[in-house]
């Protein structure tokens, strides 16, 4: 009969004691000795022998030359059973225990961090930092000190810079990703839980931790990172981005500004790459692709300075992107930047987009993103520039009538994209865009666009358009309605 088995059955208290310290005197795997004093728990715990149980734990709190391995085996007992005396005994022992314990500890502090408070939880991260073992950082993040979480995100930073760099070598795994990942994900728990002050450094970490282990959250290999796939990425990865956007979105302008400008700074890439065309690893694509998902929370909080530097420079770079993650996160990027005020863009970004249209993204998106443009235009009373770009359109509307090409359903769709902006240009222009899709509409041979147009315009533009110009254009739609109807 082994040991463990001894420990588990027998009714005698002196073998017990006997079995027990022989155990901890002779095992070195401490992990060994916290699986076995689970399991010994488990099985005491479902015989109702409590009493046997309660003498392996108290030739435990005996113990006076092997601490480690009392500790590894009394808190298996306590983890498995929850015992009031149990507990007493891991505490006391907790205090008595001097460093780390050695290597083979690590998982035990691991497993008793969420019970036991452990006083010298700093001497069990510098081992852990020692050891390069980020799983373990990450595991005892959230009950380190605020003041000492730093250190902890730097370690969880080093090692995703180091995954990266493998990464781009060739050498690295899913699954050294997915370590940092949690880890960073467990010292993000600081950013909900947090007082917020002197967290802003420990933000910046962890967002480049994410951002540099983030080509493993685009895979598209049903088996990688254990069926955890696509940009969401695994339950550690979301739970920690959720953090990252909260505590940015608590914070003052001025300090997300400055917040964003310290990535900014820990990730040359994001700087170098728009400047560039040359074609970068998947790696640092992965990172840019990151932040720019990251950053269109961010958009309202940002300076203009910072925006026209940093921000849209990456937007620019991927908006014709032929990879689809990375062209849907520049125009969202973008779309959030015009959301919030930032119209400097918006004539550039009307060109683009209607440059795009059909061939990459559909009417719907086209609606959506010029209204966008004119909108931040309309906000920043630069009617002039919402001129120029009702013009564009127009000069698009005329081509496609001239020239024949997909005079049917571009067409509509295109009239149907400048009808809609009746809701959104400054009320300076009100009265030219109506006039121009009058005269469109009153041009075009074929009845069913002409319809198709009237509907737009009463079924989904009104519904979005203020309150002061509704008046107008009901009856506007009203008029253009029955001259429809009358060339039927």
């Amino acid at each position: 009969m082994n040991a463990g088995r001894v420990l588990a059955t027998s009714t005698s208290r002196n073998v017990v004691s006997e079995v027990t310290r022989d155990i901890v005197m002779r095992t070195s795997d401490m992990y060994e000795l916290f699986e076995l004093g689970r399991s010994v728990g488990l099985e005491r715990q479902r015989n109702g022998s409590m009493e046997m149980l309660e003498a392996v734990v108290r030739a435990c709190s005996d113990e006076q030359e092997h601490l480690a391995g009392a500790l590894a085996l009394a808190g298996g007992v306590f983890v498995a059973t929850q015992n009031k005396h149990a507990r007493r005994v891991c505490d006391a022992l907790v205090r008595r225990q001097n460093g780390a314990g050695g290597p083979s500890m690590l998982r035990v502090w691991c497993e008793l961090a969420p019970y036991i408070r452990l006083p010298n939880i700093h001497e069990v991260v510098a081992e852990a930092e020692r050891m390069c073992d980020v799983s373990v950082l990450g595991n005892l993040a959230p009950f380190v000190s605020e003041q000492s979480v730093e250190r902890v995100a730097s370690a969880v930073h080093a090692a995703s810079v180091d995954v990266l760099l493998r990464m781009e070598m060739g050498t690295a795994s899913y699954e050294d990703a997915h370590r940092v990942v949690c880890a960073a994900a467990g010292v993000a728990q600081h950013l909900v839980d947090g007082t917020d002050r002197g967290l802003d450094r420990v933000w910046a970490l962890v967002s480049d931790a994410l951002a540099s282990t983030h080509w493993a959250s685009v895979c598209t290999s049903s088996d990688q990172i254990h069926g955890d796939v696509g940009r969401a990425g695994s339950e550690d990865y979301r739970r920690a981005c959720t953090a990252l956007v909260s505590y940015a979105q608590r914070q003052s302008s001025e300090r997300a500004d400055a917040m964003v400008n310290a990535v900014f700074a820990l990730q040359p890439c994001l700087r170098y790459l728009p400047r560039s065309s040359v074609r970068v690893g998947r790696g640092r694509e992965g990172a840019v692709l990151f932040y720019m998902d990251l950053l269109e929370h961010m958009a309202g909080q940002l300076a203009t300075r910072t925006v026209n530097a940093l921000v849209m420079p990456l937007a620019v770079r991927y908006v014709q992107s032929v990879e689809r993650d990375w062209f849907e996160s520049a125009h969202a990027l973008i779309l959030s930047v015009l959301d919030a005020g930032h119209a400097k863009v918006a004539v550039w970004y009307a060109r683009v987009v209607l440059a795009l249209y059909p061939q990459r993204i559909n009417m719907d998106l086209l609606d959506i993103s010029f209204t966008a443009a004119i909108r931040a235009l309309a906000h920043s009373s630069s009617p002039e520039l919402s001129q120029s770009c009702i013009d564009l359109l127009i000069a698009r509307i005329d081509e496609c009538a001239a020239s024949g090409v997909e005079r049917g359903v571009r067409r509509r769709e295109l009239l149907c994209v400048l009808a809609s902006q009746v809701a959104s240009v400054p009320l300076d222009l009100l009265s030219f865009v109506m006039t121009s899709v009058d005269e469109h509409v009153d041009c075009e041979p074929l009845w069913a666009t002409r319809r198709d147009v009237v509907g737009h315009v009463q079924d989904t533009v009104l519904e979005s358009a203020e309150l002061e110009r509704r008046p107008v254009l009901a009856s506007w739609v009203w008029r253009m309605r029955a001259r429809v109807d009358a060339r039927l």
